[in-house]
């Protein structure tokens, strides 16, 4: 079967390093962390970190309109600037819904210049730029051509140039030439009636928001640059971590090809990819430097969920001790009901007297689901938990104070 490749880094060091399954079904090949694959769009911040380094050697204005650098573009009413596109605000249409509607479709080879052509023809945008957050791939292709356009070398040659090098990731490419042989090529998978089946196309050559080859042990090169920079981007952690906004003012979660999140309310940094049969997931937990890499070949596999029960191993500690500022005894007089949230077996659990015990699942910063509940932590002005709100489908919102128990 396909499978996946997996790696945890720890303060910059690949402590982990693991391939499940095959690389290669046709011949056997397993996987390894030396395999080359392809990760999607956690390629973006490749992409980004290029456009980033444009604008440090002084050869970009990222605030100035697009068409100064990639004249082919038409004026769709308003400027569109490269920070735009590097947030996603740019409003323009994802090239590869664009693809599908004029019929080309993904598996139909397109030169840049065919799909830069497509993206010339457009005559309006999804919302003004800068106005909203809207996850477009048609931006980040743009930069590939934008790249050539300012220096007359590829994404590929300028990422090599400025990055991969001195990082000493030798194993890492944008693959921009369907012909080149890649040593350890991974192929992509799906489910057929029959089993996986072969899920790979050879003309992915437009590349910017995905298309980068790399290994296990390469993205674990990558993540140590967080720490110590050997590219030649100055800053580079501020630089590429800093996120974006949108015109009224209103922070985004989006950062240079990297999304600021939080998980079990731990901040992380990351992404995820899917291309083909390739499912990939970063994340990285900045404030433990601990970070984990899955690649996988497959595409029913949720490298998201992998990624997670990973993590949930390493930093257990870390999460039960988070964890733990949930628990108390929460009342209700009016009700006169009380809850008690404890933890059992690393997590949260939510009793009323003899009930049986529902586990609350973290969904986002102090939000959990428990059985049929909805439940929100309330925090005071020292930022400490003081009542819960309780929600299900059939009543509104019951707040409940923390207390001793009596």
């Amino acid at each position: 079967m396909p499978g996946c490749v997996v790696g945890v880094v720890s303060h910059g060091e690949l402590i982990f390093a693991k391939g499940y399954g095959s690389a290669n079904l046709d011949y056997g090949i397993p996987l390894m962390p030396d395999s080359r694959i392809m990760i999607a769009s956690i390629s973006k911040q490749f992409t980004a970190a290029a456009l980033l380094m444009l604008e440090q050697e002084g050869k970009l204005d990222m605030d100035e309109d697009i068409r100064t650098y990639i004249p082919e573009m038409p004026d769709l009413g308003y400027p569109i600037t490269s920070r735009q596109i590097m947030y996603h605000t740019s409003g323009l249409r994802d090239i590869y819904s664009l693809l599908d509607l004029a019929d080309i479709g993904l598996d139909n080879t397109t030169t840049t210049q065919q799909a830069l052509a497509l993206l010339s023809r457009q005559q309006g945008l999804n919302f003004r730029p800068g106005a909203e957050h809207l996850y477009s791939n048609s931006g980040y292709f743009l930069i590939s051509v934008l790249v050539k356009n300012i220096t007359g070398k590829s994404l590929r040659e300028y990422t090599d140039e400025h990055f991969f090098k001195p990082i000493g990731m030798n194993s890492t490419h944008f693959h921009d030439d369907t012909r080149l042989i890649v040593p350890d090529r991974v192929i992509s998978y799906r489910p057929t009636v029959n089993g996986p089946g072969r899920f790979y196309r050879d003309n992915m050559d437009r590349i910017g928001a995905r298309g980068l080859i790399t290994t296990i042990e390469d993205m674990a090169l990558w993540d140590r640059n967080f720490i110590e920079n050997k590219s030649n981007l100055q800053n580079f952690t501020e630089r590429m971590t800093e996120t974006g906004f949108v015109l009224d003012g209103r922070p985004l979660n989006y950062a240079a090809g990297l999304r600021v999140n939080q998980y079990r309310s731990i901040k992380t940094i990351g992404h995820g990819g899917n291309y083909m049969g390739f499912r990939s997931k970063y994340m990285q937990f900045p404030e433990q430097q601990l970070s984990v890499i899955t690649f996988c070949n497959m595409s029913n596999i949720n490298p998201t969920t992998l990624t997670h029960r990973v993590a949930d191993l390493y930093l257990k500690e870390v999460f039960v001790n988070k964890l733990m500022n949930y628990t108390g005894h929460y009342r209700n007089e009016s009700f006169d009901t009380s809850y008690d949230i404890l933890m059992d077996d690393g997590k949260l659990c939510l009793t009323r007297g003899s009930k049986d015990k529902d586990h609350l699942e973290w969904r986002k910063d102090d939000q959990f689901r428990a059985g049929l509940y909805n439940i929100n932590f309330n925090r005071d002005n020292q930022g400490k938990i003081d009542q819960i709100g309780i929600r299900t489908s059939s009543t509104g919102n019951i707040t409940f104070k923390k207390s001793k128990v009596p």
